[in-house]
């Protein structure tokens, strides 16, 4: 019964230490992300071939909650203001080998929070994260009505 009770002791904190909550959102970090699992798919309409998204247990208990991420902030548009949150700075981003789609969260925040951040500037949001398996056209995480930390 000791060992049952020291076991369940270790489970509840490995798993704690995972996932934080913090004034009720639930912290993220990169490796809860990585729960995902990739498959080729090809499309006859675009003639490419992308990878289709398998969420794990772990991660898909976040769909739709209010989370939050840290991470390296990397600009889409000359502007600054559409940008994605990555676990790498922008020189070893996931578009430039250095992981996978899991690596990025595309952010796209609420309109008052609207700013233009600096390139691997790191900065924490929070925000409800919206989960796409199909990322054909999209990235497979994004966390929608976003806004600084």
């Amino acid at each position: 019964m000791k060992k049952v009770r020291i076991i369940f002791l270790l489970m509840v904190l490995f798993i704690g230490g995972m996932v934080d909550t913090v004034r009720g959102q639930e912290v993220l970090d990169w490796v809860t992300l990585a729960d995902v699992k990739f498959e080729k798919e090809y499309s006859e309409e675009l003639m490419l071939e992308y990878d289709v998204a398998t969420f794990g247990d772990l991660i898909k208990q976040f769909n739709g909650k209010e989370v939050q991420i840290s991470g390296y902030v990397i600009a889409l548009d000359a502007l600054g203001v559409s940008f994605v949150l990555s676990r790498n700075p922008n020189a070893t981003c996931f578009f430039c080998g250095g992981g996978g789609p899991e690596t990025i969260v595309d952010i796209k925040v609420k309109p008052k929070a609207l700013k233009r951040y600096k390139m691997d500037e790191r900065k924490t949001f929070k925000g409800i994260l919206k989960m796409y398996p199909d990322n054909s056209s999209s990235f497979i995480y994004l966390l929608t009505e976003a806004e600084p930390i």
